[in-house]
């Protein structure tokens, strides 16, 4: 006999949608463990199913039970636009998706390594000489100014500030109540989001975009010479911006932290690099060499808060699954943070071991368990930009423990609350100085 998904519908149209906004990490994560791997809830007039754990994420990432087309919150595709490509599914999508997965391919890779790490020089020299402080905020600009450089084609010698504060409004305003008013984060966001447009339009027509993802993306065509038309990649550059912003910020700042309270590891990691890479900007061959930096980056995007769950989906039909009825119509999430939380998947999920995920336990793991970006085959609807954070990740990681000594103080690393990559409650104190030896 079925039975629908336990869980709160909460009030009426509202339901749980202000707990889910305020800390989503910490939302689903709960009701998982209280409800187990499928739940409901109810957020703002739409009942939700959250599936969690690989089995239960696998049925949500299957095509034929859910689609995306018009699946999340009407005000997360106000705010991104409703023709991006997280809210398409079906023929239109798989023709975006393939012209946008061009922008991660090894070559395109390859070419944006030297403005990241140009990037990442300027602001390490900065908190060289700042001595020691709370780098938090500079690792947001940070964040944005490498997806600024990717998919606007920004210089990275400057840091784009003011569109870094819009992007920053535009987030805030994608977890909170819909209120279209000039005082409510969602109205900001709004009016961020149309200064961004501008912003992303005049890139797009003035750029050649060397070097970045926007020039791979320019020059896309498909299998009968189709290509983005500017609409269309002014479309995904802002999906691309909001996505890769807080992503980068969090795994960044993570990896400092891991990189501080495992000191033994971070001279493991030196060692690796030392015989891996040069004293150049590292390639995408001496990155990929970096076995042990590989495995860690991918324990730091599992065991730290990075995204909570995937965008939305409508499910096409009655559906069961383990005797929970899901009916034709509602909506439902993977639930990203649970899953990689999940105890009968990985052992203490809680605590952070640095070989954990090698290449081989990796590959071992049941399908749609390592999630951190989303799953399903990579032409679905997993984040076109995986392979970015899994390259950019063990990249910093060699870089920086190759050149640099890390002073790091015991400190709050309690993740604050927020709706993409919340940073550590003490906002990352560090010294950080050239190597020594």
């Amino acid at each position: 006999m079925t039975q629908t998904p336990p869980g709160s519908l909460g009030a009426p149209f509202l339901g749980e949608a202000l707990q889910f906004m305020r800390d989503p990490f910490a939302f689903t994560l709960a009701r998982t463990r209280q409800h187990g791997a499928v739940w409901k809830t109810r957020i703002l007039g739409d009942t939700v199913v959250f599936f969690a754990g690989p089995k239960a994420f696998s049925f949500f990432m299957n095509p034929e039970h859910f689609t995306r087309q018009a699946g999340s919150p009407k005000l997360v595709q106000d705010l991104l636009h409703p023709d991006a490509v997280p809210f398409l599914d079906g023929a239109r999508h798989k023709a975006r998706k393939r012209l946008l997965l061009s922008a991660f391919t090894d070559a395109a890779l390859e070419s944006y390594l030297p403005g990241i790490f140009a990037i990442l020089g300027r602001f390490v020299d900065r908190w060289i000489a700042g001595g020691e402080q709370a780098i938090g905020g500079d690792l947001a600009q940070l964040g944005f100014d490498v997806a600024d450089l990717l998919f606007t084609a920004s210089e990275p010698g400057t840091s784009n500030v003011e569109h870094a504060r819009d992007l920053a409004a535009l987030i805030k305003g994608t977890f909170s109540p819909p209120l279209n008013l000039p005082f409510t984060s969602f109205g900001k966001a709004i009016k961020a989001r149309d200064r961004l447009r501008a912003y992303i339009a005049r890139q797009v027509a003035t750029q050649d975009g060397k070097g970045s993802a926007l020039g791979v993306l320019k020059a896309a065509r498909g299998p009968d010479g189709e290509q983005l038309a500017p609409a269309e990649l002014e479309i995904e550059l802002l999906h691309f911006l909001f996505a890769a912003h807080g992503g980068l910020t969090a795994a960044l700042a993570w990896s400092i932290v891991v990189l501080g309270e495992h000191p033994a590891l971070a001279g493991r990691l030196r060692a690796e690099s030392d015989a891996a890479l040069g004293d150049g900007t590292p390639t995408l061959a001496q990155v990929r060499a970096l076995v042990h930096a590989r495995a860690v980056g991918r324990e730091v995007l599992r065991v730290y808060p990075v995204a909570p769950s995937t965008f939305f989906g409508v499910a096409r039909k009655d559906l069961e699954l383990d005797g929970y009825a899901i009916r034709a119509g509602w909506k439902g999430a993977g639930a990203i943070w649970a899953t990689l939380q999940d105890g009968a998947t990985f052992t203490d999920p809680t605590v952070f071991r640095d070989d954990r995920l090698s290449d081989d336990a990796a590959a071992a793991l049941p399908k749609n368990a390592f999630v951190p970006q989303g799953g399903g085959p990579p032409d679905g609807h997993r984040c076109a930009g995986e392979a970015l954070i899994q390259l950019i990740v063990p990249a910093f990681l060699g870089w920086f423990t190759r050149r640099y000594d890390l002073g790091y103080a015991p400190q709050d690393t309690t993740p604050g609350s927020g709706g993409l990559g919340p940073l550590p409650k003490s906002n990352v104190v560090v010294k950080i100085t050239p190597r020594a030896a």
